[in-house]
């Protein structure tokens, strides 16, 4: 009778305790919560950062926020804290220490809708994870320009777009596929509603 108690005893304990990590909120790859100012949470090399978006340096030096919050569209992420200056020169009178324009990776990450599809030719790169193929992807030594897209398990889909000079493509896959979704805003936009928030159950 006492092994019987006993028994009974243990498996209730067992589902108890199972209940109590039901309501962990679990990313595309089934860790724990994620926490993030933006949509996606990324794992940055040393000296990167995220950034809202910008125009490129031309006329004066835009000023880099790092205030990104979780109702933006885009936000960029790259190699540099200074602006980069990819398809244009900028006027004599801004300092060239100001900006960067060689030896950079910058990743515009956009929010898609989700009714666009991902191309059908693009790689499967497990995971959600898609590299688009042909004329989407221009590399030669020292620049390369490529797209990836990734599509959540909850089925939100984003864009990645990469421009890099004198840097590896690895580095900036590396920086892709560690997107995971933000599931706990850390931003300083007010608390979002119930309705806003997708927690990827």
């Amino acid at each position: 009778m006492k092994r019987l108690l006993l028994s009974i005893s243990a498996a209730v304990l067992l589902l108890t305790g199972a209940g109590c990590t039901s309501g962990i909120v679990s990313s595309i790859t089934g860790g724990n919560a994620v926490e993030g100012k933006w949509k996606l949470a990324f794992d940055l090399p040393s000296g990167w950062v995220e950034v809202v978006g910008y125009a490129q340096p031309n006329e004066s030096l835009p000023t880099l926020s790092q205030d990104v919050n979780h109702t933006m569209e885009t936000v960029s992420l790259q190699s540099t804290d200074k602006p980069i200056a990819r398809t244009t020169t900028p006027v004599d009178t801004i300092s060239k220490e100001g900006y960067v324009s060689t030896d950079y990776t910058k990743i515009d990450v956009d929010t898609l809708d989700s009714r666009r599809s991902i191309p059908k030719d693009a790689t499967d790169l497990g995971s959600g994870f898609w590299k688009a193929a042909g004329v989407a992807n221009d590399c030669k030594p020292g620049s390369c320009t490529t797209t990836y897209y990734l599509q959540t398990s909850s089925g939100e889909k984003y864009m990645f777009t990469v421009w890099q000079v004198g840097q590896e493509a690895s580095v900036a896959e590396a920086v892709i596929l560690s997107a995971k979704p933000v599931t706990s805003f850390t931003d300083t936009v007010p608390a979002a509603t119930a309705s806003d928030v997708k927690t990827n159950e």
